[in-house]
């Protein structure tokens, strides 16, 4: 069995190829461009393609090719319809598939797990929650940055709404069980973190752990949702949109029993994993 990654430029795919490379597991990691510092290895290789272009991936799979994709969720939507032949896919979506504010991403996940149930292919859907601690990820670093750069960051409801973010080393080894595991296979999992918290607890640990000056204060979800496309005109200020706003109104929070029940591992607590993510970066 060979393994095709589709995204391993950045986030888990990335994380997840260079493992397998390490392992010399026969891989072959697909993106647009290659990243700078990302080797091949001698069981490996990264391919310069745009895996929009479903002819160009069919090229790389054969029959007994494991597709894992990391990537944005029509691409794997569009490569069904060609219906390939291969061995299984294990498809990383996220847990947005879930929100009660649907939006385009969300109609893009659920479109693709559509595609997958109606297809015969063996297949996993892993869904995690947000993901911290990738390369090419900047959901931290958006909040780190605003925190340097404004005295107070606002929330609607004073921040009570639950949030359970997973690190991406966890992520990457959920994947790589669901490789080992082929009972996997036909279940949809949700990936979430150890704990959920609230989003000002959150943004709190945030401020803690990069040194910032910084206070959360509470802000009307009316008045948030006024000032938010004004973000896209601050300079230095991470565009916040309206749609981020009122995602922060919905608790987020996941049972684990799937994650440790069927694959076996414990997520990694929240404070450890963001003090180390951001006092490293």
């Amino acid at each position: 069995m060979s393994i095709v990654i589709i995204g391993a430029s950045s986030g888990p795919g990335r994380m997840l190829f260079e493992q397998l490379r390490d392992e010399a597991v026969e891989v072959i990691g697909i993106a647009r461009s290659r990243p700078e510092q990302l080797t091949d290895g001698a069981t490996s290789r990264f391919v310069e393609i745009d895996a929009n272009d479903s002819m160009a991936l069919d090229d790389l799979v054969t029959d007994s090719t494991l597709l894992i994709r990391c990537s944005r969720p029509e691409i794997l939507t569009a490569y069904l319809a060609l219906k390939p032949t291969l061995q299984r896919i294990i498809a990383v979506g996220s847990t947005r598939v879930y929100t009660r504010f649907p939006d385009d991403k969300c109609a893009r996940l659920a479109a693709m797990s559509h595609a997958l149930s109606m297809g015969d292919l063996p297949a996993t859907i892993l869904h995690p929650t947000m993901i911290y601690g990738a390369p090419g990820l900047n959901n931290i670093e958006r909040i780190v940055k605003i925190a340097h750069l404004s005295p107070f960051i606002p929330l609607p409801e004073n921040g009570t709404a639950l949030i359970q973010p997973v690190h991406a080393a966890d992520v990457v080894q959920a994947i790589k069980v669901c490789i080992e595991r082929p009972e996997t296979i036909g279940k949809t999992i949700a990936v979430p973190g150890r704990q959920a918290l609230s989003y000002k607890q959150f943004i709190e640990l945030c401020i803690e752990y990069a040194g910032a000056d910084c206070k959360v204060i509470r802000l009307p979800y009316s008045l948030m949702s006024i000032l938010a496309p004004l973000t896209h005109i601050l300079p230095g200020i991470p565009t916040i949109t309206q749609d981020e706003v009122q995602r922060l109104l919905e608790d987020k929070d996941f049972d684990t029993k799937d994650l440790i029940d069927l694959l076996g591992t414990e997520p990694t607590d929240l404070r450890t994993g963001l003090k180390s993510v951001i006092q490293n970066h």
